[in-house]
């Protein structure tokens, strides 16, 4: 018999990746669940820069304690949302985050909506 049901104590259901791009801009590519569990992860992720893209594509659940986590993240830094799955648009429209954070369909797409860092050459 399978046990299903993942703890507190287990390994974290979230990896994270970071790629640093020109301008500043750091790219956290996340993988798995985001839940009571694991946003401590991803807030660890979010904490790493001042601009920052989170490609949540690869997510495929995003609680409420992960998007609060992103708007915290968004009102200290230049925070960029990527979204691919149906699951966490649902949650971003659910709680009026998808309002208030900037959202992109594809990384690069994102990568172009940030621009140049103010004050720096293109």
């Amino acid at each position: 018999m399978y046990d299903c049901f993942r703890t507190l104590y287990e390994p974290s259901g979230l990896t994270v990746t970071t790629t640093e791009r020109p301008n500043g801009i750091r790219v956290l590519t996340l993988v798995g669940d985001i839940d009571a569990a694991t946003v401590g992860t991803l807030e660890e992720a979010l904490a790493t820069g001042d601009r920052l893209v989170a490609d949540l594509t690869r997510v495929a659940f995003l609680s409420c304690a992960g998007v609060r986590s992103l708007l915290a993240a968004h009102a200290r830094a230049e925070l960029t949302v990527v979204i691919g799955g149906h699951a966490v648009a649902r949650s971003l429209e659910a709680t009026g985050a998808d309002l208030l954070l900037t959202i992109h369909p594809a990384v690069g797409a994102a990568l172009v909506g940030m621009g140049p860092e103010l004050g720096r050459e293109a």
